[in-house]
């Protein structure tokens, strides 16, 4: 790139709001010079805009802190990673004939064939298309073509992968980052944004699953010859595990839980000693950890079997050799992945780690700053590949709509 450019990354979550500032060097690195979070105070759940007027100041509140933190006044591009219960995802297939003389097959086929998939699908219509992600490519006499533009062929089919929501939820997101003064922000899914932080390309290619535990849900992704070939969401997060513990256990309400869990808590009941236990100060009285993880490991098993069972939905678990990738704020349970190696028959389970970036390690080394960095990523490489010139003509805190 001719300049460096000041890129801006977040992740709507329902516990809270995250933010990152990157520079985008001139050889090509990425480097993280600014991080904010804000707690979402029930603005946003499951995805979605609950509360315009909250979710747009926590929005403020974390990029106010990642641009202070980065000591910049100006961003070059917005991403802003999404997901949530409404989000869906279908895999399409079509076909067109290739009209040229030559048979040599345009940008413009790849395209039409793409679109004419995606315009025969129910969903499609019903739902405003977010993302539109080829999958693979085949001409007659040959298959599995991850680019057919300048190639030889007759006819053109084309596998792709749709991700929709509905126009509403869709709108309330843009409508609270424009509130926020994040004009022209991109939107992106947020398992892509996930296996854009922590999937190298040989995981990706050789089929690798992305298990992103959040406060409210789980985002599953399976990518496959480097794309994403399935996608999921299930209504289990963090908040199940604790809500568990404080039900079944009384710590002291959902705060004294969620710091029980987090201090505590493991997924296997067998690493705890039999005669172990937790105090609780404020109750007078001591509980079980075996006790705690047997709770625990309950919610995860359930967790796990679920995505087990998405994963065998694809028909694809003799392909994924790439490995399993936890990542979010509820991978970071003790032992979740041991556990997820046994339910999930899979040899290697492991905490995601972020890949290509470089900078402060609060956000680099923060699994809560996962999506946040992927979509960064992402933006810087769009950025190069097109090689678009950074607009320096106005100023972030310019347009940055004052709310308090």
């Amino acid at each position: 790139m001719p300049q460096r450019a000041v890129l801006l990354g977040l992740d709507l979550g329902a516990s809270k709001v995250v933010a990152v500032v990157a520079v985008h060097e001139e050889d090509g690195t990425i480097n993280v010079t600014g991080m904010g979070q804000a707690a979402s105070q029930g603005g946003i759940t499951q995805g979605q805009i609950t509360d315009m007027d909250i979710s747009t100041r926590a929005v403020v509140r974390a990029v106010e802190e990642a641009m202070n933190t980065a000591g910049q006044t100006r961003v070059d591009g917005i991403r802003v990673a999404v997901d949530g219960i409404q989000f869906k995802g279908e895999n399409l297939r079509d076909s067109i004939t290739i009209s040229s003389s030559d048979k040599i097959i345009s940008a413009a086929d790849r395209d039409r064939v793409l679109e004419q998939a995606t315009n025969g699908c129910k969903l499609a219509k019903e739902e405003l298309v977010l993302h539109r992600i080829p999958q693979m490519f085949h001409i007659k006499g040959q298959r599995d073509i991850r680019n057919p533009v300048a190639m030889f062929g007759e006819t053109l089919e084309a596998e792709v992968r749709i991700i929709v929501a509905p126009n509403p939820v869709i709108t309330n997101i843009q409508l609270a980052l424009k509130n926020a003064g994040l004009h022209g922000a991109d939107l992106m899914y947020s398992p892509l944004a996930s296996a854009e932080a922590v999937l190298s390309r040989e995981d990706r290619d050789n089929g690798a699953v992305v298990v992103d535990i959040g406060e409210q849900l789980t985002h599953l992704g399976i990518f496959l010859h480097g794309t994403l070939f399935h996608s999921a969401v299930i209504p289990i997060g963090g908040a199940h595990f604790t809500r568990d513990l404080e039900i079944t256990k009384h710590l002291g309400g959902i705060a004294a839980a969620e710091r029980i869990k987090v201090r505590f808590g493991t997924v296997l009941p067998s690493h705890v000693p039999a005669e172990e236990s937790v105090e609780l100060e404020e109750e007078g009285r001591t509980v079980s950890r075996r006790e705690i993880a047997e709770v625990l490991q309950a919610r995860a098993a359930e967790l796990l079997n679920l995505v087990l069972a998405e994963m065998g939905r694809t028909g694809l678990m003799h392909e994924i050799h790439g490995g399993v990738h936890l990542v979010g704020g509820g991978a970071l349970l003790t032992h979740l992945p041991i556990l997820a190696q046994t339910l999930l028959g899979r040899p290697r389970v492991v905490l995601g780690r972020i890949q290509g970036v470089a900078g402060l390690p609060q956000a680099t080394g923060n699994p809560y700053f996962v999506n946040a960095l992927g979509a960064v990523k992402t933006l810087a490489r769009d950025l190069a590949e097109h090689r678009v010139k950074p607009d320096r003509s106005t100023g972030f805190f310019d347009r940055f709509k004052k709310l308090f």
